[in-house]
């Protein structure tokens, strides 16, 4: 069982009602599911590598389809806006004097908090191409303040005229998409996120958002 998946469960204090044993059990499926995916884990494996009776699962959450609604509910709940809100404190809001110093912060922050919440990440982005509503409640995170601190630092940085002069839609779309490149290869690619390939992705989103 993966060591960092115990330690997030508990730093993020998301399973504080469930038994030792019922934390087992969590833990595991994150473990599996991440693995092999949802649709093809069965209740035996996550028991087995839980350590405990496969009934255990069932009188607890019911069914395959309760568990990861138990790991999913916290995360979306608690964990993600969480996060956003002390990225938004921490990171964003800054007046940042450079599209370099913005752009490396930005970028290393998340696949910082990626590289430490990878499995749950994995589970998560897999539920967003499958369920409408885990969709709308992720978008749903995305507060109005984050989007008028967002809004404030690329209008900062247009008027030092260090940002090209695009819709912020575009500028965002720009950022993402190199975000989502490093994101998608290390999850599922099994990429590395070493310096040299952050800062060439870092390097490449500066010279496209940089005015001409």
């Amino acid at each position: 069982m993966a060591n960092s998946t115990d330690d997030m469960l508990h730093q993020a204090q998301l399973f504080n009602d469930f038994t030792a044993k019922q934390k087992l059990i969590i833990i595991a499926a994150i473990d599996v599911f991440a693995e092999k995916g949802y649709a093809a884990t069965s209740t035996k494996e996550i028991a087995a590598r839980a350590g405990v009776a496969e009934g255990n699962i069932y009188s607890r959450f019911t069914n395959k389809r309760g568990l990861l609604n138990a790991i999913i509910t916290p995360v979306l709940d608690q964990m993600f806006p969480a996060e956003l809100d002390d990225f938004i404190k921490s990171r964003l809001n800054q007046d940042y004097v450079s599209l370099e110093t913005f752009l490396t912060v930005l970028i290393k922050d998340r696949l910082t908090f990626l590289q430490a919440n990878a499995q749950i990440i994995k589970i998560v982005l897999s539920e967003l191409l499958n369920d409408t509503q885990v969709r709308e409640q992720v978008i749903g995170n995305f507060t109005a303040q984050y989007w008028q601190t967002m809004t404030h630092d690329l209008t900062v940085l247009k008027q030092q005229g260090v940002l090209v002069d695009w819709p912020f839609e575009d500028i965002l779309r720009a950022i993402w998409s190199t975000t989502s490149g490093l994101i998608l290869g290390f999850l599922y690619f099994n990429q590395p996120l070493d310096a040299d390939t952050v800062n060439h992705s870092i390097t490449a989103t500066i010279k496209a958002l940089s005015p001409k």
